[in-house]
């Protein structure tokens, strides 16, 4: 029946009867019973093989909506924000320091709430870069408090917040 099937809409539609008579076992032969000469499987372990175990669960443990990973990753990141952060800080302040001790009490600085032109002496600059250091910090404290608080009132354990 497929051989003679020339017409180019008869061909679409006989592509998903084969795929169908594969599916369901008619593969025989014209004029043959389909599964004669052939042991037949049995669909129950067939069925068996295909489930997981019944002993076993696999559940995703969710508290919040989230698992144990995306908390884990939540934490993470902001913890790991906040500890760059808090380097560069260090880094700006000690630089302040040095450049401190080497810089002239006649320099001018812009008129403040102005950027800060390549020309500015290095002070005032490393003081903008640490005003935006401890802005930062501020911001991220606060996300880091309120994830606190979302995943206590999600039931979050512990070990997930490391």
């Amino acid at each position: 029946m497929l051989a003679r099937v020339r017409s180019g809409r008869r061909r679409q539609l006989a592509a998903p009867l084969l795929g169908a008579a594969l599916v369901l076992g008619a593969t025989a032969a014209p004029g043959e019973e389909p599964g004669a000469g052939r042991p037949s499987a049995a669909p129950t372990a067939l069925d068996r093989l295909l489930k997981l175990p019944e002993s076993q669960t696999y559940g995703v443990d969710r508290r919040g909506g989230l698992s144990r990973g995306e908390w884990r990753t939540r934490f993470v990141e902001v913890r790991g924000s906040l500890d760059t952060e808090r380097k560069a800080l260090a880094a700006a302040q000690g630089r302040l320091d040095e450049v401190a001790g080497s810089a002239s009490n006649w320099q001018m600085a812009p008129i403040p709430g102005m950027e800060a032109s390549p020309d500015a002496p290095l002070d005032y600059q490393l003081r903008l870069q640490i005003r935006r250091h401890k802005s930062e910090i501020d911001r991220l404290e606060k996300k880091l408090r309120e994830l606190e608080i979302e995943a206590n009132l999600a039931g979050v354990p512990e070990e997930w917040r490391s």
